[in-house]
């Protein structure tokens, strides 16, 4: 009689462990598009909300942080710049590889850019600036803060100005 008792707690409890893993990966959407890739080879990612729940999980502005990734590569996680930067966040292969990334799997590039972007927001403390080290680098920013000042902005490429303004609108 025991070894009933027992094989109907046991599979009492892996009923209830297999209950708790579905709902955990029902609200979870970047697994359940993995998992849906895995089943039919096709996602139905919307990379514009992954955007957003990757900027809301690293404290970034998620409206801002749509417009950058739109700016970079209009949401095409297979763009690639004449520059040679890579997938949906525009990475250059070193700067993936130093992140420990995929440039070409959008999942790990938009999470990575989030990322990224939130660790220039604490160090510059103004999502311009952020945007400037994402665009030209913090070594082109830090030289046109030190040349220029709360002037800084005139003193970084104009590609990276015009990237600026159309993120933030000014």
């Amino acid at each position: 009689m025991d070894s009933k008792v027992g094989s109907i707690v046991g599979i009492v409890a892996i009923v209830f462990v297999l209950w708790f893993c579905f709902n955990a990966m029902s609200n979870n959407s970047k697994l359940q598009t993995g998992i849906n890739y895995l089943q039919t080879g096709k996602t139905s990612l919307d990379y514009h909300q992954l955007a957003r729940l990757d900027a809301q999980q690293n404290g970034i502005s998620a409206d801002l942080f749509e417009k950058q990734i739109n700016q970079e590569s209009g949401f095409n996680p297979n763009a690639v710049s004449s520059a040679g930067a890579i997938g949906i966040a525009q990475f250059m292969p070193s700067t993936a590889q130093g992140l420990g990334i995929n440039p070409y799997d959008a999942v790990q590039s938009l999470s990575g850019a989030a990322s990224l972007m939130a660790r220039y927001y604490t160090k510059y403390q103004s999502y311009d600036k952020a945007l400037a080290a994402y665009n030209a680098g913090t070594a082109t920013l830090d030289s046109a803060v030190s040349n220029c000042g709360s002037n800084w902005r005139v003193c970084v490429p104009a590609e990276t100005q015009r990237y600026i303004t159309a993120i933030v609108g000014y």
